[in-house]
């Protein structure tokens, strides 16, 4: 019996080592798939480009938060992501570089602070902690897929999350002003997070002088950061950060009721019954700081990716600060389990199926991170397209794809989203100005060609600021140069509309025109 059981253990560490490589595939997976997809010279997703244009905006001085117009309206977003990128834009260029670089370098940072968090809070030999703390980092790089590989995008998100983890951090181990300052920059980096930050900030309400230091501190240097933002900016900072949020809070039932099947249970069900057996075999005490404040972590980001996934507009990347945190208390949850086992030199067959486990979250999404970069017909289908624009003398305006235009030499005009957002608070004095513009360029014909990434009929239906006759205006309707090439990261431009003045040029190119009963709809 004892050399039976002897056998057995040897298997389990054997195993141990085993699954420790298996932990590395996802991280390994993420650095092979974002360092091909970092100088990739097309957009990776339909917001990448404008975030480009506002980081360059920034890296020549220009200001972001600026009443809505014609040339530029940016996203409801906090600062920091803007100047951020903006400085790195000034250091390394314009181009997706350094957007994509930010995201790489923030993800790989939130994978060692998810490391260092659950290393901190397991218990057991130190293999057992740096296991449970690697299975824990491995957990949040298996979701990159399941966002639709979000954490390398020239966007803020990764950036967010890894501000949000600092947070947790300073929260859990220093003093509460440094947590204050680690909550009021993740507040400036996505506005949201406050409802979290005033929660965690509260979760050791045994010491009060430590929660009245830290939450007070908070509130101070928050509200003097956005006092001082609003004032800088005119209150348009106010504006975009918190009007234009609230114009476009529009609930939607069916991502409220799916969010925890297809977001949790779909990607992480295994990850989740880990948890509940944590739970049940080695019961946390509830009345420790520890439990409280990674249970106020989880019950907190997962009630706001939840709220705000049932809002319209919501995308892959809402769930990823309830994935990071789901990624530390799986951790934890396995090392408590793990040890549990470990003192019962008979449960060596259970520790060996927690291991397998454990791992098949880890596994179960592999992908090849060729499928995830742009192909060569794709980046010659945009050289293409370049080119093509750069044939019209004038301006030319793109609703889905304002970098195109602006990569081509072009005029810059805010996308469809901005424009969208920014009109949902329906003020007058910023509407009616906007609306008026816009009205003038398409009764001007200002633009030599609109491009479209649909059929007209579909993409101009959802653009309710364009007018009504912007066809009668621009009748000449034809397919882009190139638009056969599919495009799985961004909206692809297809169709184009001309202004009667431009027919003779698409005919003499040979370009593909949509004729109306075998005519032409402007006459010679």
């Amino acid at each position: 019996m004892p050399s039976r059981l002897a056998a057995i253990s040897r298997w389990c560490s054997r195993l141990e080592v085993a699954a420790a490589f298996l932990a590395l595939t996802p991280i390994i997976l993420f650095f092979i798939t974002s360092l091909k997809r970092l100088h990739s010279p097309v957009p990776l997703e339909q917001l990448e480009g404008p975030m480009l244009l506002a980081a360059i905006r920034v890296a020549h001085h220009l200001p972001i938060y600026v009443r809505p117009n014609f040339s530029f309206i940016p996203y409801m977003y906090a600062p920091v992501y803007y100047y951020v990128s903006g400085w790195a834009v000034r250091l390394l260029g314009p181009s997706f570089l350094p957007l994509r670089l930010i995201s790489l370098l923030s993800t790989c940072a939130s994978l060692a602070v998810i490391y260092v968090l659950v290393l901190f809070d397991t218990r057991g030999t130190k293999t057992r902690r740096h296991l449970a703390a690697l299975f824990g980092a491995a957990l949040y790089a298996a979701a990159y897929p399941w966002t639709r590989e979000w954490f390398d995008l020239g966007r803020l998100d990764a950036l967010y999350v890894l501000l949000l983890l600092l947070a947790l951090l300073c929260t859990r181990r220093l003093h509460p002003i440094l947590a204050a300052l680690a909550w009021t920059l993740a507040f400036l980096a996505k506005q949201t997070i406050f409802p979290v930050a005033l929660v965690m900030l509260c979760y050791d309400w045994k010491r009060p002088r430590r929660v009245l230091v830290g939450l007070g501190s908070f509130l101070l240097m928050m509200g003097i950061s956005v006092r001082l933002l609003d004032h800088a900016t005119h209150g348009w900072f106010w504006f975009y950060a918190f009007t234009v949020p609230h114009a476009n809070s529009d609930l939607l039932l069916r991502p409220a009721v799916f969010f925890i099947p297809s977001e949790m249970l779909a990607p992480f069900g295994i990850t989740l019954l880990v948890i509940a057996l944590a739970w049940s075999r080695a019961r946390p005490d509830i009345r420790s700081s520890t439990t409280r404040f990674y249970l106020l972590a989880g019950i907190s980001t997962f009630a706001l990716c939840w709220f705000l996934q049932a809002h319209g507009g919501a995308t892959a990347n809402t769930p990823m600060p309830v994935y990071a945190v789901l990624a530390i208390v799986f951790g934890i949850s396995f090392g408590r389990l793990d040890a549990s086992l470990a003192r019962d030199s008979c449960r060596e067959r259970a520790r060996i199926l927690l291991l397998a486990a454990a791992c098949i979250p880890l596994v179960c999404w592999i992908y090849n991170p060729h499928d995830q970069v742009p192909h060569r017909d794709l980046i010659a289908s945009r050289e293409k397209l370049s080119a093509w624009l750069r044939t019209f003398p004038g301006d030319v305006f793109l609703p889905s794809n304002p970098y195109l235009a602006v990569a081509a030499g072009k005029s810059s005009h805010p996308d469809s989203a901005a424009l969208h957002d920014a009109l949902r608070p329906n003020d007058p004095q910023i509407r009616q100005p906007l609306l008026a513009a816009i009205r003038a360029e398409i009764d001007q014909e200002q633009f030599d060609a609109i491009v479209l990434d649909d059929v007209p009929a579909s993409a101009l239906a959802g653009q309710s600021w364009l007018p009504s006759d912007l066809q009668s205006h621009y009748p000449v309707v034809g397919l882009v140069p190139g638009s056969n090439v599919g495009d799985p990261f961004a909206p692809h431009p297809v169709y184009f509309l001309l202004p009667c003045r431009e027919q003779a040029l698409a005919i003499s190119k040979g370009w593909t025109l949509v004729q109306h009963g075998g005519q032409l709809p402007c006459s010679p």
